[in-house]
Order: structure tokens, then C-alpha cells, then sequence
């Protein structure tokens, strides 16, 4: 019975770990794909692509600080610690 909780803990373990990496690399590339489109339309529409920009430098703070930098980096050096 022990055996089955610690496989249980490893798997649930490994597979936060990983929600996280997916969660703070499509954040990124969100917000990476949401700046270049407010660039692109700054000739053109000026509300928009502030709005653009806005909403991808959330994405990227979402993506690299939130989920990057405070959830998914201590998990990581936690590891390479054992």
C-alpha cells in the first residue's frame, strides 16, 4: 500500500511539474506572439495595439514571473537538490 501512495505522489508530482512548464511556455509565446501583433498594427490602429501590447506584457509577466519564476523554478532547483 505504500508503494501505491509514494507512485501516486511521484506521478501527481510529475505532472504538476509539467502543467507548469506548459502553462508558463504558452503564456510566453502568448504574450511573445501578442507584442509583435502590436508592433505590426501600430502603423495602423493605434488603440489597438496599445491594447495588443497591454494584454501581451500580462501575458508575458504571467508566463515568466508568475509561472516561470515563482511557481515552476523552486519546483526545479527542489529537484536538483535531491
Amino acid at each position: 500500500m505504500r508503494v501505491s501512495n509514494l507512485t501516486l505522489d511521484v506521478v501527481g508530482d510529475a505532472g504538476s511539474l509539467l502543467f507548469d512548464l506548459f502553462v508558463a511556455v504558452a503564456f510566453t509565446a502568448v504574450g511573445l506572439e501578442a507584442e509583435l501583433y502590436g508592433l505590426q498594427t501600430f502603423d495602423g490602429n493605434v488603440a489597438l495595439a496599445a491594447w495588443t501590447s497591454y494584454m501581451g506584457a500580462l501575458a508575458l509577466y504571467a508566463g515568466l514571473v508568475v509561472f516561470g519564476g515563482e511557481r515552476l523554478l523552486p519546483r526545479l532547483r527542489s529537484l536538483s537538490a535531491v
